[in-house]
């Protein structure tokens, strides 16, 4: 039997219902072993022709522990409720097409039941999610030097606005990018900030050619040319930099208590202020973090930490970088995270409010695609039998 027919066998077995657990354990395999992506595609093909017959219940628990084992199949500590020891960094395609094909057979699920007839209410104690939460998406302000206020995600694709020598464009990608007009060393230095909410992110270009990812909640202000000596950013939030190489002119980052300079590199920043400790994690290169005369260098694969409560400057040398920009990938990855810390990250990204009642000491991980419902990752998380969610409106309930 070749891969294909095995595939739509392991299918067959998952959407009627009769999959085991070593099928499930096949599955997530063979899409762990797909570096081009071409099985997930296929599912996607295949689950349209292989969904059960409309008349088949919909168990909606059932597709929720489908997904759930798929996705905690690259995770065997993923009900662990203490932090693990460091551990050999996964290619993140590897937990991305694991996340997917359980996107994929939730969806599917999904499909069938809106294909059905609506059920009969049942009694509200029952329903904890009678309600639901969309993602977050591609939103985010431009605020120019003279206080003028763009809304990106509803502009459309062509040229925004003139900033000196500088023109600004909204690329047919979505993303944001500064392209030269005449001379910039002779033009008046003008900033420009972009801001996201909860619930956005945004992509930008900016005028070195420097590339940026910025996660919701936060803000970069920055020169709409680079003119001088160096190229200096204000950073507030989180952020993923692709910096330009340009050896004669360091980038620095600022946030409020530190500052982060490189010459070209791959690294992300985490500084909100509900935080406790901001994170510097590399990925490629070299950077500097400076905190009051107090300076680390960091290698690949490095992590500088600025403790808040003592000002105190450390470095994790076998970071989960991972981790670190799994947001930047698409995807919600907890890797032992208190209940409060991991409750901080949802409520950016699906803008909403948290309420706790009782103590929870639950810990969390795990990868979840970013783009599902509040749902589903909620459910996802009460998989550990530690906490319990609800959602009312625009809050989550918090429950032991």
């Amino acid at each position: 039997m070749n891969i294909h027919d095995r595939l739509a066998y392991l299918l067959h077995q998952v959407t009627n219902h009769s999959a085991t657990d070593a099928e499930l354990e096949e599955l997530a395999g063979l899409l762990k072993a797909d570096h081009t992506g071409s099985l997930t595609r296929e599912i996607e093909q295949q689950l349209k022709a292989a969904l059960p017959p409309e008349e088949m219940a919909y168990d909606r628990d059932y597709w929720d522990n489908i997904a759930g084992k798929i996705l905690l199949s690259d995770h065997p500590d993923a009900q662990a409720t203490t932090s693990a020891p460091a551990r050999t960094m996964r290619p993140w395609w590897r937990w991305a097409a694991a996340a997917a094909v359980a996107a994929l057979l939730t969806v599917a699920g999904w499909q069938l039941l809106q294909r059905r007839p609506a059920p009969a209410p049942a009694p509200v104690a029952t329903q904890p999610f009678r309600n639901d939460v969309a993602p977050g998406g591609n939103r985010a302000m431009l605020t120019l030097a003279d206080g003028t206020q763009i809304p990106l995600d509803s502009a459309g694709p062509g040229h925004l606005a003139q900033q000196g020598n500088t023109r600004i464009i909204k690329l047919d990608s979505g993303r944001l990018a500064y392209r030269p007009a005449g001379n910039i060393t002779t033009a008046a230095l003008l900033y420009n900030t972009i801001t996201t909410p909860r619930g956005g992110q945004f992509r930008i270009m900016l005028p070195d050619g420097t590339q940026v990812w910025l996660n919701a909640s936060s803000s970069l202000r920055y020169p709409t040319a680079f003119a001088g000596k160096e190229r200096r950013v204000q950073l507030s939030g989180e952020a993923y930099f692709e910096v330009a190489k340009d050896a004669g002119r360091p980038f620095r980052i600022s946030t409020r208590e530190m500052e982060v300079e490189v010459l070209g590199t791959h690294f992300n920043i985490m500084a909100y202020e509900d935080e406790d400790v901001l994170k510097t994690t590399l990925l490629e290169g070299a950077v500097k973090v400076t905190r009051e005369g107090s300076s680390r260098r960091l290698q690949p694969g490095q992590q500088a930490l600025l403790h808040r409560a003592n000002g105190s400057l450390d470095v994790l040398p076998h970071a989960n970088t991972e981790e670190a920009v799994a947001w930047k990938n698409g995807f919600i990855q907890f890797e032992g995270q208190d209940i409060r810390a991991a409750m901080r990250m949802l409520a950016r990204w699906y803008n909403v409010a948290v309420e706790y009642r009782g103590t929870v000491p639950a810990h969390f991980r795990g990868v979840i695609p970013r783009n599902v419902p509040l749902s589903q990752v909620l459910k996802m998380m009460e998989m550990t039998g530690e906490v319990h969610f609800s959602i009312h409106g625009n809050k989550i309930i918090v429950s032991p």
